[in-house]
């Protein structure tokens, strides 16, 4: 309640010094307006009659370019409350009032276009934002609710058509944006069978975006689909170049290429340089395991020991003990090895690097902040 009424403060404060204006401008009540109806609907809004203050503000005679803040300023307050009916409510009574000026209008029409957002109804904020396209008050604002339509109704081409636009009108950098929706465009045509035009808007992705991980992902799964696995080890391998920590999260299709091509020395070598270089239980246990069937277990064992003598690590512990249990006929042994198993539960982490948000699932986009390229792992 006390979070409602200060953000009343703002409606209040309009209402109050509109009312003594009219007051003192207007000592003969020559106005239309009814200053205790104001006071009315203010009334109701403070004791969460919102229903009640929608129909008092509905039913207001006068509405001029000095009244309209007041209007603006209630429907903006139901919408951030979630009360968006409420909202669409009091600013399609604006607009149906014909003396509005129109500037005004216009102000009114990107608040109708802004509930219909909150609300879900894109087909009609569509219509109402390219109708306001053309006016620059409010080209950027448009512009970025007309890209997050065409994003989530997966209109691509129509999304980068905007995010070219939203590139020159605003001083952010756009090039991330850009790169992902040519990848959204390229899965498009991957899943039609337009394999030339996936890969050309691939590569556009990597002209924006050099360090676009995604790019290189889905063509290494076009070469993949082909059957050309040293064409698609090599796009794996630029993922190493660009960010060294996805490594882990697509490590399959590196030991697929590996073992298809029947580079085994080369796969050893690769885990090991990646190992070394950061840490990730996968990747351990991947190495450990390449180790195993290259070198021999006791090479593995002494791996895991000169690992833990360095600092101990959970997941290390577990496949060294899991080891050491095949060779020994220690109850005991196998006792531990198994509790150490059951407390260690291998999994991919996810983070957000503009949000915080956290997933176990890589999501190019984030769930929560809606950017795209935002999303890395975090190795364990």
């Amino acid at each position: 309640m006390v979070e409602f009424a200060l953000a009343l403060l703002p409606v209040a404060a309009a209402t109050g010094w509109y009312v003594a204006y009219k007051h003192y401008k207007n000592s003969a009540n020559q106005s239309n307006l009814d200053h205790s109806k104001y006071f009315q609907g203010l009334n109701h809004l403070v004791n969460e009659q919102s229903d009640k203050a929608v129909d008092v503000f509905v039913n207001l005679l006068e509405v001029d370019s000095e009244t309209i803040e007041v209007h603006l300023a209630l429907g903006t307050l139901f919408r951030k409350r979630g009360e968006v009916e409420k909202a669409i409510r009091l600013h399609q009574n604006l607009m149906a009032r014909p003396e509005l000026e129109h500037v005004i209008r216009l102000n009114v029409l990107n608040e109708l276009g802004m509930d219909y957002m909150h609300a879900g109804l894109l087909d009609r904020a569509e219509s109402l934002f390219l109708e306001l396209e053309q006016h620059t008050d409010h080209r950027l604002n448009v512009i970025k609710q007309l890209l997050s339509i065409y994003q989530q109704e997966k209109e691509w081409l129509k999304a980068i058509r905007y995010a070219q636009k939203l590139k020159h009108v605003d001083s952010a950098p756009q090039h991330v944006l850009l790169a992902h929706l040519h990848c959204e465009l390229a899965l498009m045509l991957i899943n039609i069978d337009d394999e030339k035009e996936a890969k050309s808007n691939l590569k556009k992705a990597l002209r924006y975006d050099p360090l676009c991980v995604r790019s290189n992902l889905l063509n290494a799964e076009i070469k993949l689909n082909n059957k050309k696995h040293k064409l698609a080890l090599e796009h794996l391998m630029a993922i190493k170049q660009q960010n060294i920590n996805f490594v882990p999260v697509f490590l399959d299709m590196f030991i697929l290429c590996f073992n298809e091509l029947n580079k085994h020395k080369e796969k050893l070598q690769f885990l090991a340089t990646v190992e070394s270089e950061i840490n990730s239980d996968l990747l351990t246990n991947t190495f450990v395991l390449a180790l195993i069937e290259q070198k021999g277990r006791e090479n593995a064992v002494v791996f895991l020991k000169n690992k833990l003598s360095e600092g101990p690590r959970l997941s290390d512990l577990t496949m060294l003990s899991s080891m050491l249990v095949d060779k020994s006929s220690d109850s005991d042994i196998k006792t531990v090895s198994d509790a150490l198993t059951a407390l260690y539960e291998q999994h991919m982490h996810f983070l957000c690097n503009r949000c915080g948000f956290e997933s176990e699932k890589l999501n190019w986009m984030c769930p929560r902040c809606n950017h795209w390229g935002t999303v890395t792992p975090v190795n364990n």
